[in-house]
């Protein structure tokens, strides 16, 4: 199957930081696909007018069931969540009764995908890529890494006080993507089926935390003071800032995990699936500097 195809690709998880990037690559490309949201009209206001949408909530296999009526293609792409095994399992086997023949799931850094992995969400993804692969639908596997946006939770400091707080070592090596290149590469294996079978670890090139303290500071055009505080330290801001426990558990066990240098792998798939180079962290910094002080 190809995008040149007229069957139905369903999309979970559309609204989001990387779902809306595949949604605006695969309009890029007029693939015929519709939406399952939770909330319409919200995410009408988020997407635009013209998408097809279709109410489906993952906890309702039966709004499922009714929103993957004719589809062909599903993409499965659940937030964050501490039930994300429970939510995603619902959608693959609703997928599995309704017929659908390939399924894409986003999934998460390559070394993080293991029955052990030090955070939740990545033990998880495991369970959820083995009942995939196991479902017998066709199917693709999507593991973006570090998300170049993932730096906004950083940016309040930076932008008020010109200060980088985090637990992480300055020199820490990480190979960074920009949504948007998530979201092409992604559409690209969602409309071609000659993808199936495969696993897909997305990344940008390696940078140090130093290399983005720099960029940083060129883009607000002042110097920005790094500070390393002891991860006790990380959760105690993350606490006052109302996180909830499952959230920050993960938060604290990432940063442990990209400290370590597990982060710091580089492919080509960008390049390969979107026939350019990845985007750089300027190009991000340029369009998200306002939430820096820029």
């Amino acid at each position: 199957m190809t995008m040149k195809d007229s069957l139905m690709i369903g999309i979970l998880g559309g609204t989001g930081i990387t779902g809306s990037q595949v949604v605006a690559a695969l309009e890029k490309n007029e693939a015929n696909f519709k939406c399952i949201v939770r909330d319409p009209e919200r995410a009408r206001n988020k997407l635009g007018q013209k998408l097809k949408l279709v109410q489906g909530d993952l906890s309702d296999r039966k709004s499922l069931e009714k929103a993957m009526e004719g589809l062909k293609t599903l993409f499965i792409l659940c937030g964050h969540s501490p039930i994300l095994q429970e939510l995603e399992i619902n959608a693959l086997k609703t997928a599995k009764e309704v017929g659908v023949s390939y399924v894409v799931k986003a999934s998460g850094s390559e070394k993080g995908i293991k029955p052990d992995a030090l955070a939740n969400i990545g033990r998880q993804h495991y369970f959820i890529e083995e009942a995939v692969k196991s479902s017998g639908i066709p199917w693709a596997i999507t593991r973006p890494n570090y998300f170049m946006s993932t730096l906004i939770a950083l940016a309040g400091p930076i932008a008020e006080k010109g200060k980088m707080i985090t637990s992480m070592p300055l020199d820490t090596e990480i190979s960074m993507i920009h949504p948007k290149d998530i979201g092409e590469a992604t559409a690209q294996i969602i409309m071609d089926q000659k993808y199936s079978g495969g696993s897909y670890f997305l990344t940008g090139a390696v940078i140090t935390l130093k290399d983005i303290l720099v960029e940083i500071s060129q883009v607000v055009g002042r110097p920005i003071e790094y500070i390393q505080v002891r991860p006790e330290v990380e959760r105690k801001i993350m606490q006052e800032k109302g996180l909830p426990d499952w959230l920050i558990e993960h938060v604290l066990a990432m940063t442990a995990f990209t400290s370590q240098g597990n982060m710091a792998g580089v492919t080509n798939w960008v390049q390969k699936l979107t026939g350019h180079q990845p985007r750089n962290i300027r190009e991000w910094l340029n369009e998200a500097k306002g939430a820096f002080g820029g």
